[in-house]
Formats: C-alpha cells, sequence, structure tokens
C-alpha cells in the first residue's frame, strides 16, 4: 500500500505563483501611484513656500522704502527708493521670459536690479512665473498689464499692492500681499 504524502500539484503551484504575482504587482503600481502623487505634493508645497518667500521679500523692500513708484521704463514695473548712505538706492523689479540656462524652470523669471546710486547685476528673485496676467484687480497706478507673472497698485507712492502668478507644473497659483512704504513722506501724519 502507498502513502500519500501531502503537498501541492503542480498545476496549483502555477495558480498560486501567477495570483501572487497578479497581488504584488498591483501592490507595487499602487504604492507607485503614492510616491509620485506625495512627490508632486512635495514639489507644489515647496514651490508655494518659494514663491511666498519672493513676495515676502519685496514686501520687506518696499517697507524699508521712502517711496514705491511704477518705474518709466517699461521694462521694469516697480521702482522702490530707500535712503542710503550716499544718497538714495533705486531698485527695480521686472519679469523676463526664461533665459536659455537651464537652471530656470520658466516660462518667467522675476529679477530685482539696483539701478542707483550705481548699476548693479540683476539678482533672480525667483523663476517658475507664470506666463499670465495676474486676474487681481486694485486701486491706484498699475503696472504690470505687458509684464506678465506679476501686477503692481500703488497708491500715493506708499501703499502697494502685488499679485504674483506662479506656474506649478500644470497649475497657475495666484498671491496677493499688501505693503506700506513706512518711510515714505506721506506715512507720517
Amino acid at each position: 500500500m502507498r502513502i500519500q504524502t501531502a503537498g501541492f500539484t503542480l498545476p496549483e503551484l502555477l495558480i498560486a505563483s501567477v495570483i501572487t504575482s497578479l497581488v504584488i504587482s498591483l501592490a507595487g503600481f499602487g504604492l507607485i501611484g503614492v510616491l509620485r502623487a506625495n512627490e508632486r505634493s512635495t514639489n507644489e508645497q515647496e514651490r508655494q513656500v518659494e514663491l511666498n518667500r519672493a513676495l515676502s521679500f519685496m514686501v520687506d523692500d518696499i517697507k524699508e522704502a521712502k517711496s514705491v513708484s511704477i518705474d518709466p521704463d517699461p521694462k521694469y514695473l516697480f521702482k522702490v527708493t530707500k535712503a542710503g548712505v550716499g544718497g538714495n538706492r533705486e531698485i527695480v523689479y521686472y519679469t523676463v521670459p526664461q533665459s536659455s540656462a537651464p537652471r530656470w524652470r520658466g516660462p518667467r523669471t522675476l529679477y530685482r536690479k539696483e539701478i542707483a546710486p550705481s548699476v548693479k547685476d540683476a539678482e533672480a528673485l525667483i523663476d517658475a512665473i507664470a506666463n499670465v496676467n495676474p486676474t487681481c484687480s486694485g486701486n491706484g497706478d498699475v503696472a504690470g498689464d505687458t509684464n506678465k507673472g506679476l501686477k503692481v497698485f500703488v497708491q500715493k507712492q506708499a501703499h502697494i499692492k502685488l499679485c504674483l502668478v506662479g506656474q506649478l507644473d500644470d497649475k497657475i497659483l495666484l498671491l496677493e500681499s499688501h505693503a506700506f512704504a513706512r518711510g515714505s513722506e506721506s506715512s507720517t501724519p
């Protein structure tokens, strides 16, 4: 008499390995999807922090200013005038299309440039500025209708509203902030 040994047949083993492979594949695809979504979310959050930081930097510049005005030169958006040791310091802000340098994410980059008492090289403040006009509204003189990505409203050279549009992969993010030039003549009662 033959003793039967417990075990699996070859077809049972093949079916079990196919089912196991399917389950592992589905779990792997699900994990990859979750990781990609997490990476996208992290990138968007970092981009939003960078845009907020750039906006805060401009607001700080404005708070230190004697006056803020729309610059007559069409390539610049607005000019910040600060008191300095040897005369007033004048700083302009503007956006330009993405350069050919691979480090810029584009489509536009926001620049800050000191133009007085001496001209200094422009400094890129932030990239990935959207190539659209901001859809915000405000009072006062307006700059930014032709300079895409940033719109500025200036009232009495002291109260400023900034509208910055950032490009987050396939999303557009609009940030707004208000600032008051504390060193201005109109800020005194």
